[in-house]
């Protein structure tokens, strides 16, 4: 009965525009132009951003390793947040240099409002040794990639990594480009060899000449450098 009540609903609305072509004519030129209008005006993005419900907490600590980052930076981060609701996990992680603590935020949870109550409590820590800088909070984004360019050649490493850094400034150098990585490249290393006369000479063994290392190779800020592109 229902079936036949709704078939005959759907026939009297078509016979209605049968008999009233201009009625007919006239929505369908209001949905040709509705169609044409979208065409032109909606929001088209090839990569569009993927927001995520993960916000991260990272925080440079000059020249120390990752038990320091970790005793000195993450802990406190962790303390500090562990009793903010809507909070549903917490995993952080230690590198030389830096610190970088993740949260995932529930589901039922506004991520902006979880965020400014993480940015809150990490900025009220006086506690971080003196040579970290500024912890920067913000919303975990995906980035995809668009597009990968392979450089090889019949050269020394040091050679195509410097043609490689050449290539990348030339690519953000371009208009629409933003953000240009390097892959697949290893750091440059120094390398000190100390002959055992010398360390007789001086009374020394490598565990001290390391050490010595490590205490003066510190990476200092020299202040930042902002352009219209960033």
């Amino acid at each position: 009965m229902s079936e036949t009540r709704g078939s005959g609903w759907f026939h009297s609305i078509i016979e209605w525009f049968a008999r009233n072509a201009v009625a007919a004519n006239l929505l369908m030129i209001i949905l040709l132009a509705g169609g044409i209008y979208s065409v032109f005006t909606i929001k088209k993005e090839s990569q569009p951003p993927i927001e995520t419900n993960y916000v991260t907490v990272s925080m440079p600590f000059l020249g120390a390793s990752p038990e320091d980052v970790e005793e000195g930076v993450l802990v406190r981060i962790e303390e500090s947040i562990q009793d903010i609701e809507g909070i549903h996990e917490i995993q952080s992680t230690a590198r030389r240099g830096s610190g970088t603590v993740q949260i995932e935020v529930s589901t039922d949870y506004d991520v902006l409002e979880v965020m400014n109550e993480i940015k809150s409590r990490v900025d009220a820590i006086s506690t971080f040794p003196d040579n970290t800088e500024k912890p920067i909070v913000s919303r975990t984004r995906f980035q995809q990639q668009v597009n990968l360019v392979s450089i090889y050649g019949d050269v020394d490493e040091r050679t195509l990594k410097e043609y490689v850094k050449q290539v990348r400034n030339e690519i953000v150098s371009l208009p629409g480009i933003t953000r240009a990585e390097i892959l697949g490249s290893r750091p440059y290393e120094i390398s000190i060899e100390v002959s055992e006369f010398t360390l007789e000479q001086y009374d020394l063994t490598l565990n001290e000449v390391s050490q010595a290392v490590r205490q003066g190779s510190l990476d200092l800020p020299a202040g930042s450098v902002r352009t219209a592109r960033g």
